[in-house]
């Protein structure tokens, strides 16, 4: 009888563990857009060209492809009306989180400040090849892609701006020792802070079960497909080590990334900062919420540090 009790036992644990390694990797193929069959990021978002996306279509920009890498990886660049020296590297969201702010921040850039701005494609993202992994590979490529910037166009004064998983990009390249001292400023608008700990409210808002241990499986796949689990990837971490001015921007509504993370993040952040909590506003919609005090914001923020000498 006890053995029967026991083999029923063992039976109901084999199965749970399946489900649960199951669940782990349909979770990590989700979140590496191999698969949507996790409901734990939301459905991508359709959403009607705006004015500014409709001026960026008319643009002549150049496509750029990273030298460094045997991957393709794309971007797209364009120079300031007028011969300039500054550049800003502008990285957007996922477009299952909303990109429609990159837009009026390059038109803003390109027309007001007269910048040249490029846009990298991530990995996996847009025309880039290679795999999603939320910035922490991606912000080599943004170092490398700084040093071909500079070594092609003359750029002598870099920005970051990121927005959303961009914003944690930005903030992952600025705080490793070899980015480029050319590197001014970086501006972060809606950054998680810990991999993990974002994936785990993500879990919490989109699906109806505790995902801890399919989170924790997922995280061991990641480790076997990217080298790294998803505890290594702090953003809080790298911003301990950034030694140029940083503004960081958050929605307090913001119902994608938990607006708890902004203050881990600055709090991080050693010497000049900023931040910006935009009431009302939510993921990626900071710019769109009020279009002048942002701009204005910005414009305050970055002008001091990118003077040519």
């Amino acid at each position: 009888m006890v053995r029967k009790w026991m083999f029923i036992l063992l039976l109901i644990v084999l199965g749970i563990g399946s489900l649960i390694g199951y669940d782990g990797y349909r979770i990590q193929q989700t979140l590496i857009g191999q698969s949507d069959r996790s409901r734990l990021l939301p459905a991508e978002k359709k959403k009607d060209d705006t004015a500014d996306q409709a001026w960026m279509k008319q643009q002549d920009t150049e496509q750029l492809q990273l030298t460094t890498t045997d991957e393709v990886r794309i971007g797209r660049y364009l120079p300031a009306a007028s011969s300039s020296d500054k550049t800003v590297v502008l990285l957007a969201d996922d477009v299952r989180f909303g990109s429609s702010q990159t837009a009026p921040l390059i038109r803003f850039y390109q027309e007001q400040l007269g910048y040249n701005v490029f846009v990298p494609d991530r990995r996996g993202q847009g025309a880039s090849e290679g795999t999603v992994n939320y910035g922490w590979l991606d912000r080599l490529d943004l170092i490398d892609w700084t040093n071909q910037l500079m070594e092609e166009t003359g750029t002598r004064h870099v920005v970051y701006h990121g927005v959303g998983i961009g914003g944690a990009t930005v903030l992952l390249a600025a705080g490793e020792p070899t980015v480029p001292k050319q590197v001014k400023a970086v501006i972060s608008e809606g950054a998680y802070a810990r991999l993990d700990d974002w994936f785990q409210s993500l879990a919490k808002v989109n699906l109806p079960y505790p995902a801890g241990p399919s989170l924790a499986v997922a995280s061991s796949f990641n480790k076997v497909e990217q080298d790294f689990f998803y505890g290594d990837v702090s953003v809080t971490r790298q911003t301990s080590r950034i030694m140029v001015p940083t503004l960081f921007i958050q929605g307090m509504e913001d119902k994608v990334v938990p607006p708890r993370m902004v203050y881990e993040l600055y709090q991080a952040k050693p010497g000049i900062k900023q931040l910006y909590p935009v009431r009302g506003a939510g993921h990626g919609s900071t710019y769109s919420d009020n279009p002048e005090n942002y701009k204005k914001r910005l414009r305050l923020f970055v002008q001091p540090f990118v003077r040519t000498p």
